[in-house]
Order: structure tokens, then sequence, then C-alpha cells
């Protein structure tokens, strides 16, 4: 009698317990396909801006800020379920694409709230954009325009040097002073590149003028 009874217990509970989980799940099957289609979307808008064609991004961030909202609101729906960084490295993805959008074709840098994303997503995706804007400076100088590469090389000098002001511990900011570091290497490597850049074409005008 005792041995039916638990039997009773247990299945009333794991009923309970299974439908809570396929409730977890429907919001998981929910949320990959935004993930997926925001990223994609975030690269997208990164190759376009190396590109010159800047047309249809805003439109595009307006979509992957509505993705990221969806997905807030789906995770909110699951308290204690999904981690904090269960779309972290998409909100970071989302950064790095609107902060390089902003940088190079508005000369301007968005607030983490215009990205809509929280203040560790953003000090990340600064990290991140170090990178993409050498590959633009690079760019620049293949077309030698050196007005725009200097530019861009005093936006990531600057970018760098607030990173640099983000002394804490690995276990507050994983990973971030490994990005911050990558980000130093990569601001050497350009301000060589463009300081040989200048080097030739001053000696390509002196020779013209000669």
């Amino acid at each position: 009698m005792e041995e039916s009874k638990i039997i009773d217990q247990l299945d009333a509970i794991f009923t309970e317990i299974r439908a809570y989980y396929e409730q977890m799940d429907k919001i998981r099957e929910k949320i990959l396909p935004l993930q997926r289609k925001t990223v994609r979307m975030c690269s997208e808008i990164i190759k376009q801006v190396h590109r010159h064609e800047h047309e249809n991004i805003p439109s595009k961030i307006d979509q992957i800020k509505n993705h990221l909202s969806q997905m807030t609101s789906l995770i909110s729906q699951a308290p204690g379920i999904f981690p904090k960084d269960y779309v972290q490295i998409v909100k970071q993805e989302t950064g790095e694409a609107i902060i390089f959008y902003h940088i190079v074709v508005h000369h301007s840098l968005p607030t983490p709230k215009e990205c809509n994303i929280e203040l560790d997503d953003f000090a990340y995706a600064c990290a991140d954009v170090v990178g993409e804007i050498r590959r633009y400076i690079l760019r620049c100088l293949r077309e030698e325009d050196l007005t725009q590469a200097s530019h861009l090389l005093e936006i990531m000098t600057e970018l760098y040097n607030y990173l640099f002001t983000l002394d804490y511990p690995n276990g507050l900011i994983p990973g971030l002073r490994k990005k911050i570091d990558a980000a130093r290497g990569i601001l050497a490597r350009t301000e060589a590149d463009i300081t040989l850049s200048l080097q030739m074409h001053r000696l390509h005008h002196d020779l013209n003028s000669a």
C-alpha cells in the first residue's frame, strides 16, 4: 500500500517535472534560431562595412536588436534555467558589429543602450572591434587613404587606453584581459603599418617634387 502511494507520488511529481522541462525545451528551441540569425547578420554587417555597402545596415541593426529583445524575453520566462552568459556571445557580436559600423561610417560611438546590450558585453565588444578596425585600416592603406587610416588609428588607440583601465580579476572579467592584451599587439602592428605607409608616401612625394 505504501509502495503504491510512493509510486503515485513519483508519477505525479515526474509528470510535472517533464512538463516543466518540455516547456524549457520549447523556449530553448525558440532561442537557438534567433541566436543563429543574429550572429549571421552581425557578420554580414561587418562585411558590408568593409565593402562600403551601407544602405541596408540600419535595418539589419534594428532586426538584430529586436532579436536580442526576443531572446531576453524568452530567457526571462525560465528564471534559473538559462545562465547569464547563455546569449552573451551573441550580445558581444552585436555590440562589435554596431560599434564598428558607427565608428567607420558615422565617426561616432554608440552607447550600450543603443546597442541593446549590457555594460560588460559592451566592454568585450570594444576589445573585439579593435581587430576589425585594423582590417579596415589596412584597406585604407591599400587605397592610399592615409587620412582615414590615421583617424581610425586614433580611435583604436583610445579604445585600447580605456580598455586598459579595466584592471580587475579574471573571475570578474573572464577572458577580457586576454582580449585587451591581444588588442595591444594589434595596435602596435597597426601603428607600424601606418608609420611605414606615411614614410613611403613622403618619400614618393619628395621624389616627384625633385
